[in-house]
């Protein structure tokens, strides 16, 4: 695949795919488009913000309620968690226990616990758990042996 990058004065970014056959790469490259630019609506008291996936810490489910966590706040989405982890994978938002996920980009320090889980730092101070049942599938996705 020949892959030319251009800079040129313009308003409004754009991007061009020019294919010979469509694919399971150039699939995989539209999805990849699609999603980068999709936004994650979240609610605090009455406003609805939309997220970035980089903006998101992590996610927490509790009470059948999903929650966002970000640097400095936490908002409430009627995403399920399961649809957040296929939507927001290739963007590092992987799950760490039955109930919660993690954006790998905002983990600061691992550390070997008890019962072959792993406890998370995060840039933001906040300290998670991998349940040691997703701790080998944590592992895979930093390429950690």
């Amino acid at each position: 695949m020949k892959i030319t990058i251009q800079q040129i004065p313009v308003e409004e970014n754009e991007i061009i795919l020019k294919y010979s056959k469509l694919d399971s790469e150039m699939l995989q490259i539209l999805a990849f488009l699609k999603e980068s630019t999709a936004k994650i609506a979240a609610k605090k008291g009455e406003e609805i913000f939309l997220l970035t996936p980089d903006e998101v810490y992590f996610v927490d489910y509790v009470d059948n309620k999903t929650f966002i966590y970000t640097k400095d706040d936490v908002l409430e989405s009627s995403e399920s968690l399961a649809r957040l982890e296929s939507r927001y994978e290739n963007f590092g938002i992987v799950r760490i226990g039955k109930s919660q996920l993690v954006n790998l980009h905002h983990v600061k320090k691992l550390k070997s616990i008890l019962y072959s889980r792993i406890e998370i730092t995060l840039e933001s101070g906040d300290i998670l758990i991998v349940s040691r049942h997703y701790a080998q599938a944590f592992k895979n996705y930093l390429d950690i042996k």
